[in-house]
C-alpha cells in the first residue's frame, strides 16, 4: 500500500481519445479545391489518422460566415450543415465521446462583413455570435469538447477578398478570448501556414498536402490530455521546433507559449509545431505536467521524442532533429480559472498521498505488535 504512493499522479491520466468528431466550418473545412474533395479534405484525412473506431464527420458549408445575419453575407447557423452537425452531435449517445472543431472566421475577413462602408465594425458582433455557437454545441446532450481551430493563414495573394491581416491581428484574438474565457481548447493552424504560399492553391484554399497537414495537426490537438496541462499565462513556454528533414517544405516553424486555454500549433499553453513544413507526422510527446507538444516536420529520418523538463515519449517520423520542448509546469491557477489548470490533479494527488499514509501507519503499527510480542 505505501508504494501506491509513489506512483505519479500523472501516470493515472491517458489522452481523451474520442468516438465522434463534427468538423464544423467554411469551404476550407468542405475541402474546396481538393484534388477529389470526399478523400483529401482535412475531415477525410482525419478520418484515416483516426480509423473506422471514430466517427469523423464533414459539415463545412463553402462561404459561410461566423457572423449572423445581416452581419454576415452567408452565416453558417442558417445552412443545412449547422442543422445536420447538431444532429449528429446530439444523437452520438449518452456514452460517446464526442468533439466539435470550430473553424470559421476566414470569411467574415471580408470588408464587406468585418467593416462595412458607413456601419461599425462587426468585431464586437462577432465576439458575440462565436460565444453563442460555442455555447450551443456545448449545451447539447452529450456535453461534446468544443475546440476553436484557428483560422489558417493566407498566402501572398488571396483571393475571395479574404483579408489574411484581418484574421492574424483582429480575428484571431477574439478567438482567443473566448477560449480564454470558456476554459476551451484551441487547435492553431495559422502559425504553421503563416509564410507559406506554396501550402494554398488559391491564397487561401490549401494544397492536398496542406489538407493532410491540417488533418495533422486537428488529429494531434483533439488527443493532447486535456487533464495534464499547464494553466492559462503561466502553462510554460510552447518551444521551437527543429529543423525539418531534407524533402520538408518550407522553413521551420516556432512559437511562443501561455496564451489562454490549450493551443496545438504554437500558440498557447499546449502547443504542436510544424518543423520542416508538410512531410510524414513527426514525433509526439506528452510532457507530465507542463505542455504537452507534438511536431510534425519534413519527410526524412526519425523525428526525435518531445525533451523538456517533464520529459516525454515520441513516436516516428519527422525531419532531422525535428523536437518541440515542453512547457514548464504551471506556478498557480490563473486568477480568472482560465485555462487548464493543474488544479485537475489534485483529487488523483489527494488519492496518492492518503494510500501513502495509511501504508505507514499500518507497518508502524505492525511493528509495535511484534515488540509487544
Amino acid at each position: 500500500m505505501a508504494a501506491a504512493a509513489l506512483v505519479p499522479s500523472q501516470a493515472l491520466a491517458a489522452p481523451r481519445v474520442p468516438t465522434h468528431v463534427a468538423c464544423v466550418g467554411d469551404s476550407i473545412t468542405y475541402g474546396y479545391l481538393a484534388s477529389n474533395q470526399a478523400t483529401k479534405s482535412y475531415p477525410a484525412n482525419l478520418q484515416m489518422l483516426f480509423g473506422a473506431s471514430v466517427q469523423v464527420k464533414n459539415f463545412g458549408h463553402n462561404g459561410a460566415t461566423l457572423l449572423s445575419a445581416p452581419f454576415g453575407d452567408l452565416p453558417y447557423e442558417d445552412q443545412s450543415e449547422y442543422a445536420a452537425a447538431t444532429s449528429f452531435v446530439s444523437g452520438a449517445g449518452a456514452s460517446a465521446v464526442v468533439d466539435v472543431i470550430l473553424m470559421l472566421g476566414t470569411n467574415d475577413s471580408k470588408s464587406y462583413n468585418w467593416a462595412p462602408g458607413g456601419k461599425p465594425k462587426n468585431d464586437q458582433q462577432f465576439l458575440s455570435d462565436y460565444r453563442a455557437m460555442v455555447q450551443h454545441f456545448s449545451a447539447l446532450p452529450p456535453k461534446p469538447l468544443v475546440f476553436l481551430a484557428l483560422p489558417l493563414a493566407t498566402g501572398t495573394n488571396p483571393c475571395c477578398s479574404i483579408d489574411g491581416t484581418v484574421i492574424h491581428d483582429e480575428i484571431l484574438p477574439l478567438i482567443k478570448q473566448v477560449a480564454a474565457e470558456k476554459n476551451l481548447p484551441t487547435i492553431d493552424l495559422n502559425t504553421p501556414t503563416t509564410g507559406h504560399p506554396e501550402y494554398f492553391r488559391d491564397g487561401v484554399h490549401p494544397t492536398d498536402e496542406a489538407y493532410a497537414l491540417v488533418a495533422k495537426l486537428m488529429h494531434a490537438g483533439l488527443l493532447v490530455d486535456q487533464s495534464s496541462s499547464g494553466g492559462n499565462g503561466n502553462g510554460g513556454s510552447g518551444g521551437k521546433s527543429g529543423s525539418g528533414g531534407s524533402a520538408g517544405n518550407g522553413a521551420s516553424g516556432s512559437s511562443a507559449g501561455g496564451s489562454s486555454g490549450n493551443s496545438v500549433g504554437g500558440d498557447g499553453g499546449n502547443s504542436a509545431h510544424v518543423g520542416g513544413g508538410i512531410g510524414a507526422a513527426g514525433s509526439a510527446g506528452l510532457g507530465s505536467a507542463g505542455a504537452p507538444s507534438a511536431s510534425f516536420a519534413g519527410s526524412g529520418s526519425s523525428g526525435a521524442p518531445a525533451s523538456g523538463a517533464s520529459g516525454g515519449h515520441g513516436g516516428t517520423g519527422g525531419g532531422a532533429g525535428a523536437n518541440a520542448a515542453a512547457g514548464s509546469k504551471s506556478t498557480a491557477p490563473p486568477p480568472d480559472g482560465s485555462g487548464c489548470s493543474v488544479s485537475r490533479h489534485q483529487p488523483e494527488a489527494a488519492l496518492s498521498s492518503a494510500f501513502g499514509w495509511l501504508g505507514l501507519a499500518w507497518l508502524v503499527a505492525r511493528r509495535r505488535r511484534r515488540a509487544r510480542a
